[in-house]
């Protein structure tokens, strides 16, 4: 910065980040990579039909299906984000 350089900065907040994994990117994503079909096919089956429901004292929610998202608390979770934002570099486009 002394030099007259520009620094720039970006900040994300992934807070909720698993939460906001679109599937169909996700699985476009593993084609890119070159899985073969079956593989993707098995990705889709494993993300695919999920549901959710609450429980607060023993009282229940109904269940509602899951449209995104990766499963939390799975190995595969946090391998399945840095897969989802691994090409987000290509997708921004930027001029400094």
């Amino acid at each position: 910065m002394d030099n007259g350089k520009y620094v720039g900065m970006v900040l994300l907040d992934l807070q909720k980040a698993f939460d906001t994994v679109d599937r169909t990117i996700l699985l476009m994503n593993f084609e890119a990579l070159g899985l073969n079909d079956s593989a993707v096919q098995w990705f889709h089956s494993y993300l695919s039909d999920r549901q959710q429901l609450v429980d607060v004292a023993g009282i229940f929610s109904s269940q509602t299906n899951i449209v995104c998202s990766v499963p939390q608390g799975s190995i595969l979770g946090p391998i399945l984000f840095l897969i989802y934002v691994n090409d987000m570099p290509s997708v921004v486009k930027h001029k400094l």
